[in-house]
């Protein structure tokens, strides 16, 4: 389970970045640990962008919401003194914008200029105390600085603002895990869950946390979930094969272990191998363990 904290920590927390500063509705999409890092991956396709140019020709001076998201594009294209330029353009005309100085915060935090990304979401919060995605954001900074105190009561701020903030939950869920805080890791992830069912990285944390509460079952139908929303995901293989081998499903383990390490490019065939000479010792002194279970069949 050590081992694998740190990956729940990238998954889980980091990869609601992007969009938990941007204020957006949750999304599951793995990322990776800085701000502005998730790729959402909707039901139905995205609308057709304009390219920046056009895009800038169509947004109104006049219109601070059409501006902000003109920014946010931007951003996310990596164009971010074209994306800051925009921000404060909003700025000047609309200083009590709350979404601009959002954007402003994730153009400096993608720069890595974590106190310059922090003053501007005091600034957000000032204009706007009652919107979780700025905690939230605050919470994803503290973590990169190495504050997960903080983070955890910025992540709690965030819950308490809105109950319904799936995002929120998944990130406390994360926090906890690292504590290896099981149950309190089980509950926001499950929350988080229950709220955003198609969130990948809560079944994800949610397996992980099951499996250091010694719940191996649980664990299972959890990750059995992340690969019905993706399938062939490495972490998920990997978790589905040890939660059969903690359930003594040997040989269900074993052969799970012998599909990852078959894997051409897996991230795991390594540590699959191992776990599959760890199994054929178990079997070996335990033979009644390597034969296939009835239903039904205690074990």
């Amino acid at each position: 389970m050590q081992l694998r904290i740190g990956v729940v920590f990238a998954f889980g927390l980091w990869a609601c970045a992007r969009q938990a500063l941007k204020g957006e509705a949750p999304a599951a999409a793995p990322g990776s640990p800085s701000p502005g890092a998730q790729a959402p991956a909707p039901p139905t396709p995205p609308a057709p962008a304009l390219p920046p140019q056009e895009r800038s020709e169509t947004a109104s001076p006049d219109d601070p919401r059409a501006l902000d998201a003109l920014a946010a594009s931007l951003r996310e294209e990596k164009k971010l003194d074209q994306s800051e330029s925009v921000a404060r353009r909003v700025l000047q005309r609309h200083p009590r914008d709350a979404e601009a100085q959002k954007n402003l915060a994730l153009i400096e935090a993608a720069r890595g200029r974590d106190r310059l990304a922090r003053i501007a979401l005091a600034n957000a919060r000032k204009l706007d105390p009652a919107d979780p995605a700025i905690p939230n954001a605050l919470g994803i900074l503290a973590m990169r600085e190495n504050e997960p105190a903080e983070a955890r009561k910025l992540f709690a701020e965030t819950v308490e603002l809105d109950p319904s903030y799936a995002v929120g939950w998944a990130n406390l869920g994360a926090v906890a895990l690292a504590y290896r805080d099981y149950a309190a890791a089980s509950e926001a992830y499950a929350k988080a869950a229950r709220l955003d069912p198609a969130r990948v990285e809560a079944h994800l944390g949610l397996a992980w946390a099951l499996e250091g509460a010694r719940q191996p079952a649980a664990a299972l139908a959890e990750y059995e979930k992340v690969l019905e929303l993706r399938p062939g995901q490495d972490d998920a293989l990997f978790g589905r094969a040890l939660a059969l081998k903690a359930d003594n499903q040997l040989a269900a383990a074993k052969q799970a272990f012998e599909q990852l390490a078959g894997r051409a490019g897996g991230s795991r065939v390594a540590e699959a191998r191992a776990q599959i000479a760890s199994i054929d010792l178990r079997m070996k002194s335990s033979p009644r363990a390597a034969a296939p279970q009835a239903a039904g069949e205690p074990k």
